[in-house]
């Protein structure tokens, strides 16, 4: 799942659709899961996200049955599904996007990834599902990195939409804030995971770091830049 449902107010412009090094954010996000065959991507609104895939080489498809109203299949040359799907009450946040995703998902384990995070690898997201799947007790495994967690970058149980679902309800119908993903952990049993844990995935770092201002984008960039910067080597002072 990639939730891309914000505003992207300090950005100005969709986090995902933004280019570095010459590709989208999206489209590295992609890469980075290609060996996952289905792909739901929770946005607030549809259209600019599906004419950016179609860019792509992703086709439309028609059949749109079981899917949540608003949303588009689409698949790509190799076969490979995505599914984009509004947020079920735009702007009450990501455990919005989480409760569509999960409500559409397939898949007993599922993997969030923010929709701004370029330098996210393979090698993480294969660890971090190892780290679920290995122990039936848990809902979660959530990273630790630059001083917090990082729910927006983890794996989760799908049977935990429901209790997403029920409180992105809640807070819709009082008219007030969904509650955020960090309170939404902490009714979870989670396994937080650090740096050291995750040895040999690539920089914690960088990888969960989004493209959520026009630093963080002039930092991407010149990050990109670098040779061999997708290896995602550790950043050096």
């Amino acid at each position: 799942m990639i939730v891309a449902g914000g505003r992207s107010r300090r950005l100005g412009r969709d986090k995902p659709l933004v280019e570095i090094g010459g590709r989208t954010v999206l489209s590295r996000i992609l890469e980075a899961t290609a060996h996952i065959a289905d792909i739901l991507l929770a946005v607030r609104e549809v259209p600019p996200f599906q004419v950016a895939l179609q860019g792509e080489g992703w086709e439309r498809r028609e059949e749109n049955a079981g899917r949540p109203p608003g949303s588009v299949a689409l698949r790509n040359p190799k076969g490979r599904a995505l599914v984009v799907v509004p947020d079920p009450v735009p702007d009450l946040g990501p455990l919005a996007g989480l409760a569509s995703g999960l409500g559409a998902a397939h898949g007993a384990i599922c993997v969030l990834l923010a929709g701004d995070l370029p330098f996210v690898t393979p090698d993480l997201v294969d660890r971090l599902s190892r780290e679920l799947a290995s122990d039936a007790e848990l809902d979660a495994v959530v990273p630790r990195a630059r001083g917090r967690a990082q729910p927006l970058c983890a794996v989760y149980r799908r049977e935990v939409g429901r209790l997403a679902t029920r409180l992105v309800a809640r807070a819709a119908e009082s008219g007030g804030s969904s509650p955020s993903m960090m309170s939404f952990l902490e009714r979870l049993r989670v396994r937080y995971v650090t740096a050291e844990d995750l040895a040999g995935t690539g920089d914690i770092e960088t990888m969960v770091r989004g493209v959520d201002s026009r630093a963080d984008l002039d930092w991407a960039v010149r990050r990109a830049s670098r040779p061999g910067a997708f290896r995602l080597e550790p950043d050096t002072p």
